[in-house]
């Protein structure tokens, strides 16, 4: 009878673990290859077939679909791929479609993470259509080692070609071909056998030339991005996406800092600087910047828009500009404290976005300077914002004062974390009572379903009348066990809530009696600061100390 009871507790068991999957399909296509030469086999829309046969065949939903259109598996952080991982976190999905592995990524460390470690701990089901991988029917030794040598080979493959074509670029910049994506804004991009040449756009070559000429005039960059605007021309990216000169409604405008970086390059001149950033796959090395030394520079590689002498005088004219900026630190002796403290904190109530850090200098004698943060008013588009901006000593003080208040209200450190934990532990406690009351549920269920087979072995009830309590029994064991995976959620964030909330308390404590806290200590203590149009601002802290003094949640 006991083995009887067991079989059937392992049946009930087995049904509560019945998953219904929604699943998102990845596809990719590589940077490294171009549309003409590349094969069907590889395209977004064979990947996405594959895909979608197999969750059809497995009676797998599918909710979304995800294309990362020219980015080299090599590189993890494509946005299709974050947005999937996002959706993953999010609980929108659970299951994961690719047409083969290289699809997913060709690096072999982060891929075995991701298939050993990340995807498991997520309860993300895993399929590799191609390489037969499907992680709910479990991978055998075999498998598991061929789809690790899998990964190896795609991460070879990925460095071979890395090299291959780093070297292919490098000889063809050397030649003066033209390696990039997107030209200039004022050129087009010819191909021809050797590689690719630059060649004047004449749709919009007027505008280019307009804009060195006012800049020539004495114009600043958000005069000259104000005029653009004004007269209506499309940005240059809406130009390369839609061939139009003008912009519609809605559309980007001209920024000054576009401006900038046109009036400073000199392929205007018909000289192409390039290899201005490098790295390489085969040896480790990310994308950094390189040594201007090691540029690759070829003159004459196409037909100016602007003259060599012009193009200095512009350089030269933004260099004085600068010099004598009553803000440079040329102008001045003070002693600059260049840290930024609160990067990433501080936000315009208004738009939502980042107030930057910005150096000012003020008295009578100009002979004082302050840092305050503030959005950006002067950028050359024609709805101007409202200025918005707070001082940095004011958000010192704030954050002082509050730091003070904070310790005068907790009196003693070592109390307040003990009457803190003794509040967590509280909620700890009451979640481990009521997990053991719903595994008791569980117990009387899989004994109910334990008597009915007794009772249907002895004849005394039918199969059907069986087959009907055990389905009730089997359905209650499910809800219950949903609440427990509930409970046992809660209780590890209970444990995490408390471990942040005692390092804010030594924090805090740690802050007692400074008036301009360190930029790690701001960070650990400040959620973020709002600023608002009539320059107050709110300082939101990651706990709340009354909060924290009153209770903890345990319900």
């Amino acid at each position: 009878m006991a083995r009887t009871s067991k079989r059937y507790i392992q049946k009930a068991e087995d049904s509560t673990e019945k998953v219904f999957y929604k699943a998102g399909i990845y596809t990719r296509l590589s940077s490294e290859r171009k549309e003409e030469w590349r094969e069907k086999s590889s395209s977004i829309e064979t990947q996405l077939l594959c895909c979608k046969e197999y969750a059809l065949k497995e009676n797998i939903k599918v909710l979304n679909t995800y294309t990362d259109y020219e980015y080299s598996g090599t590189n993890f952080e494509r946005p299709q791929f974050q947005e999937m991982m996002q959706d993953i976190k999010d609980r929108k999905i659970n299951c994961i479609i690719i047409r083969d592995l290289s699809r997913l990524g060709r690096e072999y460390l982060e891929m075995g993470r991701l298939i050993d470690k990340v995807f498991p701990f997520l309860g993300v089901r895993f399929i590799s259509v191609n390489d037969k991988v499907d992680t709910v029917k479990d991978l055998d030794s075999k498998k598991s080692f061929e789809v690790t040598l899998k990964n190896i080979v795609n991460d070879m493959y990925a460095k071979d070609i890395s090299v291959k074509i780093k070297t292919s670029k490098h000889n063809r910049a050397k030649n003066g071909y033209f390696i990039g994506t997107v030209p200039p804004y004022g050129y087009k991009v010819v191909k021809l056998k050797e590689g690719q040449k630059l060649e004047i756009d004449e749709k919009v070559r007027f505008i280019v030339e307009e804009m060195f000429r006012l800049t020539l005039e004495g114009n600043s960059q958000y005069e000259v991005a104000r005029y653009l605007n004004r007269k209506g021309y499309a940005t240059g990216m809406v130009y390369y996406k839609t061939g139009r000169v003008y912009r519609l409604d809605g559309e980007p405008q001209w920024h000054k800092s576009t401006i900038s970086k046109i009036l400073t390059n000199r392929a205007y001149t018909g000289t192409l600087v390039q290899g201005v950033r490098q790295q390489n796959l085969a040896k480790g090395v990310k994308q950094h910047f390189v040594e201007e030394n090691e540029q690759i520079v070829f003159e004459n590689a196409h037909e100016p828009i602007i003259s060599k002498e012009d193009f200095e005088k512009v350089l030269e004219g933004r260099k004085q500009r600068l010099e004598n900026h009553r803000f440079a630190a040329k102008m001045h002796d003070f002693e600059r404290d260049y840290e930024n403290r609160y990067k990433g904190l501080v936000f315009n109530n208004n738009t939502g976005k980042e107030l930057f850090r910005r150096t000012r200098i003020y008295g009578k004698n100009q002979d004082r300077l302050y840092y305050s943060f503030q959005n950006d008013t002067y950028t050359g588009t024609l709805e101007k914002e409202k200025s918005v901006f707070v001082m940095e000593r004011d958000l010192d003080k704030a954050i002082s004062d509050k730091v003070s208040e904070f310790i005068t209200k907790a009196t003693s450190k070592k109390k307040f974390i003990e009457r803190v934990s003794l509040r967590f532990d509280e909620g700890l406690s009451l979640a481990t009572k009521d997990t053991q009351k719903l595994n008791d549920k569980v117990l009387k269920e899989e004994l109910f379903i334990q008597k009915a087979y007794e009772e249907y072995s002895l004849g005394k009830i039918d199969r059907e009348l069986y087959s009907l309590k055990r389905e009730i029994a089997l359905s209650h064991i499910a809800t219950i066990n949903n609440e427990v995976i509930a409970l046992e959620n809660k209780a590890k964030e209970l444990e995490k809530e408390k471990r942040k909330s005692l390092k804010w308390i030594r924090d805090v404590f740690s802050a007692k009696g400074i008036e301009k806290l360190s930029g790690d200590l701001i960070h650990s203590l400040v959620e973020k600061i709002i600023v608002y149009a009539n320059h107050d601002f709110e300082v939101i802290f990651k706990f709340n100390m009354d909060m924290l003094m009153g209770g903890v949640e345990s319900e």
